[in-house]
Formats: C-alpha cells, structure tokens, sequence
C-alpha cells in the first residue's frame, strides 16, 4: 500500500513540475531538489521493503531447514558434529589382539567433551588422537546398538562388523559402560 501511495505521489509531482516547467525560466535547481528528495525517499522505502522482504524468506528458509533437521534426526546439531549424544554408552574400549598385531580404540564421553584413541599396528603403526580419532569413530561407534543386556556373541559380532575386523583374533575384549549404568566387559581368548 506504501509502494502504491509513493507511486502515485510521485506520478502527480512530476505532471506538476512539468506543468511548472513550460515558461521561460531556465532556474530549474528548486525544481530539482524537491524531485531528487522525493526519489530518496523511494529508493530509502524500497530498500527498507527489499530488506523485510529478504528478512521473511531467510526466516522461512531457517524454518524449513529446522523442520527438515528435524525430521532426519539433526535438530540442534551443527554440521554432524554432535553424533556422539545419540550414543547409549560414555566409554567404549576394544582391543582385539592379531597375529601380526593389535587394534585398539577407546571412547570416553567426558560430559560432552569426547575424547578417543585408536592404534593400530596389523598392517604398519596407526595411531589417531583427538579429533581424527573422533572423526573415525563417528563412522562407527553409531552402528553399534548395544545394551548392557547383550550376550558376548552379539557384542563380539557386532563390534567386529561395525570396526569391518576379521574373526581370526587370538584374543578380543569389549569393555562397555553405559548412561543407564549398566556395563558389559566382554572377553574372548
């Protein structure tokens, strides 16, 4: 309605210079100044118009990416780098003893502060800390879906599918401990 309105006003202020104009007077800086005060205000009203415009589509966008969020599970997470709050556990350790070596990682939750380690020494001497050790458990650790309530056979199964290790180890032990308080220490030699 304001667009509109200053459209209109504008259409009769510049039939009325024009009008205004036809003498012989050549001093047209009087003239000038008004329509040049005149064209701010627009350009001022637009931008402000432009500018809530803009403010209701970067709203509308945020809300769709809030409800899209939310509904694949990341609602309040940034850029993934909360996965460890859907785990059920605050501390994973594995160490699975091979032939020609041994793998090792363990995961502490710290408060949300996690904290991990990962060596491996089967094919050459891998050890990651911090967050590249972070990063590779983040592929990992959510696979498994564990419960102080499972049996040996399917913590050993479901660590060495999740950690893709072989089941030719000479000795394998899972300590788990978690939220609700319940643990499970595993250990197959």
């Amino acid at each position: 309605m304001k667009k509109f309105t200053l459209s209109a006003g504008t259409v009769v202020l510049a039939a009325g210079l024009a009008a205004c104009g036809e003498g012989e007077n050549t001093d047209y800086t009087e003239n000038e100044g008004a329509e040049n005060i005149m064209n701010n205000e627009l350009a001022e009203e637009n931008d402000m118009d432009n500018n809530d415009n803009n403010a209701i589509t970067d709203n509308e966008n945020n809300f769709t990416n809030n409800e899209e969020n939310a509904e694949n599970g990341n609602a309040g997470s940034e850029a993934g780098d909360d996965w460890y709050e859907g785990l059920a556990f605050s501390e994973f350790e594995l160490d699975a003893e091979y032939e020609d070596g041994e793998y090792e990682a363990e995961y502490e939750y710290n408060d949300g502060n996690p904290e991990a380690e990962i060596e491996d020494t089967r094919d050459g001497n891998l050890e990651l800390g911090g967050q590249e050790a972070l990063d590779e458990l983040e592929q990992i650790l959510p696979q498994l879906e564990l419960t102080g309530e499972n049996r040996e056979d399917e913590v050993f199964e479901a660590v060495l599918a999740a950690f893709d290790l072989e089941d030719d180890y000479d000795e394998l032990e899972v300590e788990i401990e978690f939220f609700d308080g319940g643990e499970t220490d595993a250990e197959d030699q």
